[in-house]
């Protein structure tokens, strides 16, 4: 965790800190009086700092399940043939997802053409698919084409285009990127390629002429 304050929670110390210097003033300064005075005072000093404490937990929560990921800038990166995006890749179980991008999603159970068992989708933007507990399946939506384009540029392995539709492939664990174009914008998807057509004579002539 790095030692940003958000300023909400700076505001809400300096507040604490003025009612335990008010009520300490007031302890010093003021006459003795009854012990139900003493009794309202105290009372009021510990309503006043337990709301305080109770506002700064809930901004803590916010900030924690809120989601700091622009999905529509892909973040890549390839690890011993593995592909990330956003710093998840095909296998992770749910709950690494979790931990990685926050909680700020939707769960579904059935979707049609799907053989999940368990969907994320995180605010229309980045929709996940998961098989007995592993991501098989992760879907882009909206994707800031230029920098879809910078990372397809800059990638040095194996990549071909076929029409306008952009691949990044990975021999060591058939994994593959598929950057489409459609009538909602680019979407990209990181899924596994199927062992059959990885075999077709069509699949094989595309990546003899990305070399």
């Amino acid at each position: 965790m790095n030692n940003y304050t958000p300023t909400e929670i700076k505001d809400l110390q300096a507040i604490k800190q003025r009612v335990m210097d008010n009520v300490l003033q007031e302890i010093e300064h003021s006459p003795r009086k009854s012990s139900g005075s003493w009794r309202f005072i105290v009372l009021s000093a510990i309503l006043t700092i337990s709301s305080i404490f109770f506002i700064v937990n809930q901004v803590f929560i916010v900030d924690k399940n809120a989601t700091k990921v622009d999905f529509t800038e892909p973040v890549f990166l390839e690890e011993q043939g593995l592909f990330y995006l956003h710093g998840v890749t095909l296998g992770d179980s749910p709950s690494r997802i979790i931990e990685t991008l926050g909680k700020n999603y939707t769960t579904e159970y059935f979707e049609d053409g799907s053989n999940a068992d368990l969907i994320f989708d995180y605010e229309g933007h980045l929709r996940l698919y998961f098989i007995e507990e592993e991501l098989r399946t992760l879907i882009l939506m909206g994707v800031n084409e230029e920098r879809f384009h910078e990372v397809f540029t800059h990638y040095n392995g194996t990549k071909f285009t076929n029409d306008d539709t952009r691949f990044i492939y990975s021999s060591e664990t058939s994994q593959i990127i598929k950057a489409e174009y459609t009538p909602y914008g680019l979407y990209v998807y990181l899924m596994y390629i199927d062992p059959e057509y990885a075999k077709t004579q069509e699949f094989l002539d595309q990546l003899s002429n990305s070399d």
